[in-house]
């Protein structure tokens, strides 16, 4: 610093010039263009930059209002009229309610079974006993009083308690019943004499109880007032294996539907007409309650009319980067950018293009009478909009909205991806989907007989499903009616245990004529189903000697290519056309044509996400700026140091200037009188 200080005091000092300002003259000269325009650049990329972000929420709140077309509330929304009743109460109506008008009219509600203790407890602590209690669902004749004959519903599985010696008292079987949350609900009353249990079945006439109890230490005596057999409710005749009082039946929901008597076990009823929920409160014969379902086209007209007021906003943002900008009274930032040109242009031709996918109907938003103005925005021919809506709302929704199909019932689409391509494509079918089976042998002709009368660990058998193997399975001796009631608990007992419900899956038991057939409700090579017995007699069932078949996946092509197979689920090719679709494949299923298009929400949608998109065209456009800024600051550190080393030049140039100059005045100075200090030259 002092040497720099030096030479700029030096400068000057002998020719009187003020050098040193002269040299800053110099280098703002020398530097001021070049500045300039790594400024301007700068200021311009650093503007670019910015409107880019801007332009990516603009694409952001556009792509939000092309979604809203693709959901199903937009298009498939539905509303409905209902007289006003007080035993039919509607509480949701979903997007697949079928349009159409139905009378409904309430004859009975469901009620739920009720059984009790018969015996009474002086506290909720008192001991109960120890073992299983095994809850089956069903249905009793309920011609006797108490009831003989039960029927086990299949389409329920068991479920059981143990009792031991952490819960081994009144409360703790309650809490255990209600533990299980089976549906089945366990309270403790007190009816002056005493405490007595009381457990609810679900509501409905097949949702009735049979309780049956395995004793720790061996079957149940009645003779013992702590053991378990007194929450007992079995079939066969009152004693040991019927100790609960039965206070009330089960009953199904009766009611008829435009002329048709149906009967539900609830009264909480979602599977009458599908998408419209209901609860019936009371019964009401001769009471009609009229509902009206119908389709809900203010919520698509909404959508469609909000896509366009979001077009034409997106429009009025983007304005100022790529027109003129009237606030700084300049071209937008991005008015020459060529890839926001072509962002533009591409949102442009997809609201202009037909939709890919759909061959006839409105193919295009024009159809429906959309049109672009001279100006670029969007606008509505109302009469055209409200026709469309009016006569064809079908064909708007495909237009909008995404659609599949498919030529085959046994072929179904799942889903498809945002990767799919729209279009038709053919599906054959060459190896059927199957569930791994165990075909028994013949039983023995005393197989009820001897069932009824055997110990509780005779049947006892392990069975494997998909792979995995059970813990013991026990059948409960008892009087069953026939061999398809013992197929049901066969069912119930397996599909109750703890391994398979944990890692396997369930079966369906059936009795074919003379032997039984177990059969995994899983499709695809990895099912399979086997029998080991354990018990004595559990040969006698015929199973562990029978015949196992394992399952297959299903094979086919799509598109001429072959897919991949998964139990019954049919996947097209990696990267092909179709890849997204999930096909749904049923045996007996031989050829389908699958169409799939995507709707304009989902093209639009689809564009903007390439825009969007982590590494799409507007990251690439924004990290090749930032590389542009950053070989700015590389030019600009070689402009500051040639700026210093001019400087430096300058100021050493003028610095040898001045020096001459003062070696120069001071010969003058010597010079100067030298004629009279000369010999001879002496003046006189």
């Amino acid at each position: 610093m002092a040497i720099d200080n030096n030479i700029i005091s030096s400068l000057g000092a002998g020719s009187g010039i003020n050098s040193s300002s002269l040299v800053s003259q110099l280098v703002e000269i020398e530097k001021t263009s070049k500045q300039d325009r790594i400024d301007t650049k700068r200021e311009t990329y650093e503007t670019q930059i910015s409107d880019f972000g801007l332009l990516r929420s603009a694409l952001a709140t556009l792509q939000d209002a092309a979604d809203l077309l693709m959901e199903d509330d937009s298009f498939s929304a539905k509303n409905a009229t209902f007289t006003e009743s007080t035993a039919l109460l509607p509480s949701k109506l979903g997007d697949d309610a079928p349009v159409g008008d139905y009378t409904f009219e309430v004859l009975a509600i469901a009620q739920a079974q009720s059984l009790s203790t018969n015996a009474t407890f002086s506290e909720t602590s008192d001991t109960v006993g120890k073992g299983v209690l095994t809850f089956s669902f069903g249905q009793w004749d309920d011609a006797l009083d108490p009831p003989e004959t039960f029927t086990v519903d299949t389409d329920r599985d068991a479920f059981n308690i143990t009792i031991d010696d952490t819960n081994n008292s009144l409360a703790g079987l309650r809490d255990a019943i209600n533990a299980a949350d089976e549906g089945v609900q366990a309270s403790i009353i007190n009816d002056g004499s005493g405490y007595r249990l009381v457990i609810t079945a679900p509501s409905g006439a097949s949702n009735e109880l049979q309780v049956t109890v395995a004793e720790d230490g061996g079957t149940p005596s009645n003779t013992d007032a702590n053991d378990l057999s007194r929450f007992a409710f079995g079939a066969g005749v009152a004693g040991a294996n019927q100790q609960l009082i039965q206070n009330q039946t089960g009953a199904d929901a009766s009611l008829v539907v435009n002329g048709l008597t149906v009967s539900r076990s609830s009264n909480e009823i979602d599977d009458v007409l599908e998408g419209f929920e209901f609860t019936l409160a009371k019964a009401a014969p001769g009471e009609v309650i009229a509902v009206n379902i119908f389709e809900d086209k203010t919520t698509a007209e909404e959508s469609v009319r909000g896509f366009i007021d979001a077009f034409n906003a997106f429009l009025e943002v983007i304005e100022p980067l790529t027109g003129y900008n009237e606030e700084t009274e300049e071209d937008g930032s991005l008015s020459r950018d060529a890839t926001t040109k072509s962002i533009i242009s591409g949102i442009r031709d997809t609201i202009a293009d037909a939709i890919p996918g759909i061959s006839s109907g409105f193919t295009s938003l024009a159809a429906i009478g959309i049109r672009t103005d001279l100006d670029g925005n969007l606008s509505i021919d109302e009469d055209a909009l409200t026709a469309a809506f009016a006569d064809n709302f079908d064909l708007v929704k495909t237009l909008f909205a995404p659609v599949t199909s498919s030529s085959a019932d046994k072929i179904t689409v799942n889903s498809f991806g945002t990767q799919t391509v729209p279009g038709s494509y053919d599906v054959v079918v060459t190896n059927d989907p199957a569930k791994g089976n165990l075909v028994g042998v013949a039983s023995a002709g005393t197989l009820l007989a001897d069932i009824n009368g055997a110990g509780a660990t005779d049947y006892d058998f392990t069975i494997t499903v998909n792979g995995k193997t059970s813990e013991t399975i026990s059948l409960t001796p008892g009087s069953y009616a026939d061999e398809d009631a013992l197929a049901a608990h066969i069912q119930s007992q397996v599909n109750n245990d703890a391994t398979l419900i944990a890692n396997a899956g369930k079966v369906d038991v059936i009795w074919n004529t003379d032997h039984f057939e177990i059969t995994s409700r899983t499709y695809g090579s990895k099912s399979n189903v086997s029998v080991t017995a354990v018990g004595g007699s559990a040969a006698d069932l015929g199973l562990d000697t029978g015949t196992s078949t394992a399952g297959s996946n299903v094979a086919g092509t799509i598109d001429g290519v072959v897919g991949f197979g998964l139990g019954n689920v049919l996947l097209p090719e990696l990267n092909s056309d179709p890849y997204g679709l999930t096909l749904v494949v049923q045996p007996g299923a031989t050829t389908s044509t699958i169409n799939f298009s995507g709707g304009f929400g989902r093209e639009l949608s689809t564009l903007l996400d390439q825009y969007l998109q982590s590494s799409g065209i507007i990251d690439t456009r924004e990290d090749n700026i930032d590389d542009k800024l950053d070989t700015l600051d590389t030019d600009q550190d070689k402009l500051d140091r040639r700026i210093s080393a001019y400087q430096a030049r300058l100021q050493a140039q003028f610095l040898a200037m001045e020096r001459i100059v003062s070696s120069l005045n001071s010969s003058g100075g010597f010079l100067d009188g030298i004629m009279d200090r000369l010999p001879f030259t002496a003046q006189t």
